[in-house]
């Protein structure tokens, strides 16, 4: 009898022992790259590969990676098992490893819940055309049914905005094991978050070392944005859509290096310009669905710096932005057609921006200084690069090397010294540079420029001694001259 008894513990012992090794081997089953990429292109209108995958149940904690992602335009080798395809030559999405914890609770309720993810070597490439939108959207979008016909491009052009939010809970049902000998039939193969989206569980969500390359044909200025080693963390997550009110948030932190070209009217003509080539990094608060619709939306407001050395504009001059709008200031003597609008940051520049759609809002003042001179970018000033649109009131504050020309051309009008340095302070500010307010509104590659008047008019009837400066003829008329295109 004890024997026996020996010999039941013992085989119980063998299988409690081994049952783990079981449910690795089961589990790993369904995370192998032909089943994942199969249950990829069965949601989305696309083609992807996976190089390997690996579950690890016998850490804490549990953890998933996929390595070697490739994502692109869906073609007629999507289906089929990866041995017999060729390898993709379009590839729109690379990542070099995905990483994910997992709730260990879940696993044994064949389930994987995702805690925290990230994704290290990111290569994206995405183009805007004004006929078929963005080749990156499309590739997320449900493949079209078959006999089902396609809009112009080859593509449905609506995005269903309906999908849970990137980042948001995925489960994923694990069916029975196959050959099972049950009479119902096979659940789907996976099971995604519902349309309307659920409580996000996750804790955090990171990039690192992620590219971005943007070509946008949609605007005359054909931008092209490169947005280099990337590093987005997203931590403090805490969104119920039970609950947006108290529950929609995310905490975000970045870095990264954005250069911006494309094509822009100097001279005359249009031309190869280089926009903007900054190293930034920030942080703020994301709320990621919008409240009404409970549809990923999301919106962001950050406290961006732009470190020392960048370079913001430069390819445009004011004669270039202005025109024939400086001629009265010739005619005075004083050229400042030559002054390149931009250059080198020689400090770092603070923003407070509001981030939505495609579109960046100024929240406050920021002050971006450079060798000459400095602008100051106006509270509630906008961009929208999509829409090559923007509204920038600035003041444009310029240094020494501007103010002494100012000085010489002035006095060049014969009203002396003491004449002439009464009416630089007229129009200087507080640390007596002179200054011009701008209005920069429609392309950006072919922008407005609305001047407004330097300085407060009332500062020239302020004190008998300006009153009597005013009533010479000459300096009256060397202060329309000023006044009258700006």
């Amino acid at each position: 009898m004890m024997k026996m008894l020996l010999r039941i513990a013992a085989v119980l012992i063998l299988l409690a022992l081994a049952a783990p090794f079981v449910l690795a081997m089961w589990l790993q089953s369904y995370v192998s790259p032909d089943y994942l990429v199969k249950v990829t292109e069965e949601r989305m209108n696309c083609r992807a590969h996976l190089d390997s995958s690996s579950l690890t149940l016998f850490s804490w904690p549990p953890t998933l990676r996929l390595n070697g992602i490739q994502i692109g335009p869906r073609d007629e080798h999507a289906g089929k098992p990866l041995a017999g395809r060729p390898p993709m030559t379009n590839v729109a999405v690379r990542v070099d490893m995905a990483y994910a914890e997992l709730l260990s609770d879940d696993i044994l309720q064949r389930r994987i819940t995702p805690n925290l993810i990230r994704f290290v070597g990111v290569e994206v490439w995405e183009t805007l055309d004004p006929a078929t939108g963005s080749s990156l959207e499309k590739l997320f979008m449900p493949p079209m049914p078959a006999g089902a016909i396609a809009t112009a491009g080859g593509t449905p052009q609506a995005i269903p905005v309906e999908e849970a939010p990137a980042g948001a809970q995925r489960t994923y049902e694990i069916p029975p094991p196959p050959g099972s000998t049950t009479a119902e039939p096979a659940p789907v193969a996976v099971q995604a978050a519902p349309r309307r989206p659920e409580r996000i569980p996750l804790k955090e969500i990171s990039l690192e070392q992620a590219n971005f390359h943007i070509t946008n044909n949609a605007v005359a200025s054909r931008i092209q944005a490169d947005i280099r080693d990337l590093d987005l963390h997203l931590t403090e997550i805490d969104v119920d859509p039970d609950n947006l009110a108290q529950h929609n948030r995310i905490h975000a932190t970045l870095k990264t290096r954005v250069t911006v070209k494309g094509q822009a009217e100097v001279a005359g003509r249009m031309q190869p310009v280089q926009f903007a080539d900054v190293t930034i990094r920030g942080e703020g608060k994301v709320v990621p669905l919008e409240p009404a619709s409970q549809l990923w939306k999301p919106e962001a407001t950050l406290a961006i710096v732009f470190d020392r050395g960048s370079v913001i504009g430069g390819h445009m001059t004011l004669g270039d932005a202005a025109g024939d709008k400086l001629d009265k200031l010739k005619e005075n003597g004083i050229d400042l057609s030559g002054v390149r609008l931009g250059g080198q940051l020689v400090e770092d520049a603070v923003a407070n921006v509001f981030y939505d759609r495609e579109a960046l809002f100024f929240k406050t003042p920021a002050r971006i200084a450079m060798p000459d001179f400095e602008f100051t970018v106006k509270q509630d000033a906008w961009i929208n690069t999509a829409k090559d649109a923007q509204y920038m009131p600035l003041r444009v504050v310029f240094g020494p090397a501007i103010r002494e020309p100012l000085i010489q051309g002035i006095a060049a009008k014969g009203l002396g010294d003491v004449v002439t340095r009464g009416i630089i302070s007229l129009i200087s500010d507080e640390r007596g540079n002179p200054y011009m307010d701008l209005v920069l509104t429609g392309s950006l590659s072919k922008p407005d420029v609305q001047h407004e008047l330097i300085g407060k008019i009332e500062k020239l009837f302020r004190g008998s001694g300006v009153k009597e400066l005013l009533k010479d003829e000459n300096v009256g008329n060397l202060l329309k001259g000023l006044f009258k295109k700006l």
